[in-house]
């Protein structure tokens, strides 16, 4: 779970900026938005705020660039880091610096690295056992192309000399020079316990997930039965000739498969317009294609199944996010950007107050406009609250825990009068 990241000198953040999950042990409302089964109680949930461009999609490059830099050893290499240092100043020769403060199996971490954007061979790095109640225990600090402590210097030296833009925990995978197994954990946590969701994050294996993960299907359909946008949603699966035959396109199709190859491990992927539209797949010898149908009531109780291209583009939006959700659920620590695109203001704020009050290991952090979901009485506690907003071109982050909002006042109202900033600042059109 994630406890803090601190950043600087990135995208639109010059100054130090941090964002916690810590919960405010004042605050008594909402108790199970808290995970108390580890040493650090942490919040199970965030929403962050701001007007456009204020720098909410920023906070999630952020922490998608950390991923990336930490899990793709040749991340560097294929990015301008102009683009990502801060640019609204006349002279910066900072360095970009992030610190995150992470716990895996109840092992608390911390992991920092600083760039410099000139130079890409200039990296400082570290890791570190965090105490919590006692001091940090360093694991690993590498200052260019020289790692403390090690097996062996001289191949540490050499390994970065030939790959000085890339961490040292992404090529400790793949040649161990520091002898310590917190470094696969670590690079395991970023690599499949952070778990990041653009407004364009696009799932082309949707159908094969779900037809895998019984436990996904099941969530799914608890879900979208709730919200009322299907009776029921399940992955259909049918003999290709079969299928074929009420297609208009099966001749255009038999051409692309006759130039793919089809196995038991590997199948083909239909995806347009955002959707999964079908699966091709190999079952005891025979292609079999995987569909969704979704099962609606129509006019005096009839009912259909529908395939995926008749949906909307904000349901296809939220089977897009059904899977982080669920993640979420299981222990892994989800970041959605935009958590609303495509959906209505009252959809979402069911969706997470179904989520909110569920049981679950994980954390979800989303940004968001919509106010409606600044409801203390019903979603969330104000330390669940944080808003973005730019001063002088930095954007400046911070939490609603640090007004004195009682548990009976009306966040949402006091937000949209300015109460606490982070709202558009709009002048005159005329």
């Amino acid at each position: 779970m994630l406890l803090r990241v601190s950043f600087q000198n990135i995208l639109s953040f010059y100054e130090k900026t941090e964002f916690d999950m810590f919960p405010n042990p004042k605050r008594e409302i909402l108790g199970h938005h808290i995970n108390d089964k580890g040493k650090v109680p942490l919040l199970k949930h965030a929403l962050v705020y701001g007007a456009n461009g204020s720098g909410k999609s920023n906070f999630v490059k952020v922490l998608q660039f950390i991923k990336s830099f930490v899990v793709l050893d040749d991340f560097l290499d294929k990015v301008n880091l102009e683009d990502y240092c801060f640019q609204l100043i006349s002279d910066n020769n900072e360095p970009i610096k992030i610190e995150v403060e992470f716990c895996s199996d109840n092992k608390y971490y911390i992991y920092g690295v600083e760039i410099n954007h000139s130079s890409r061979n200039e990296i400082r790095e570290y890791l570190s056992l965090s105490g919590v109640d006692e001091d940090d225990v360093m694991i690993f600090e590498r200052v260019g192309n020289n790692v403390t402590p090690t097996t062996n210097s001289s191949l540490s030296e050499q390994l970065l000399d030939k790959n000085p833009s890339s961490s040292m925990i992404s090529l400790n995978k793949q040649y161990p020079v520091v002898d310590n197994d917190d470094l696969a954990k670590v690079y395991d946590w970023f690599l499949n316990d952070l778990k990041i969701v653009t407004i364009n994050t696009q799932t082309p294996f949707l159908i094969d997930m779900m037809s895998k993960n019984e436990q996904l299907l099941v969530f799914a359909n608890k879900l979208l039965s709730n919200l009322r946008i299907t009776d029921s949603l399940n992955v259909e699966e049918t003999p290709i000739d079969k299928w074929m035959l009420s297609k208009k396109n099966s001749a255009e199709l038999r051409q692309i498969l006759q130039r793919t190859s089809i196995t038991d491990n590997s199948g083909l992927s239909a995806f347009s317009n955002n959707r999964n539209n079908f699966n091709i797949t190999l079952k005891d010898g025979e292609q079999i294609v995987q569909e969704f149908l979704f099962e609606q009531s129509g006019v005096g109780g009839y009912k259909r199944k529908m395939d995926i291209s008749t949906q909307s583009d904000g349901t296809v939006r939220l089977l897009t996010l059904i899977p982080a959700l669920y993640e979420a659920k299981e222990g892994k620590t989800v970041v959605i950007d935009e958590v609303e695109n495509s959906m209505h203001p009252m959809l979402i704020y069911e969706m997470l107050r179904y989520f909110f009050n569920s049981e679950s290991d994980g954390q979800l952090v989303c940004t968001t406009h919509l106010t409606q979901l600044q409801d203390q009485q019903e979603l969330v506690r104000p330390d669940e609250l944080w808003k973005v907003e730019k001063e002088n071109g930095n954007s400046v982050m911070s939490s609603f825990n640090d007004y004195k909002i009682h548990n009976t006042m009306n966040i949402r109202k006091g937000y949209e009068e300015g109460r606490y900033g982070g709202v558009p600042q709009i002048s005159s059109i005329d």
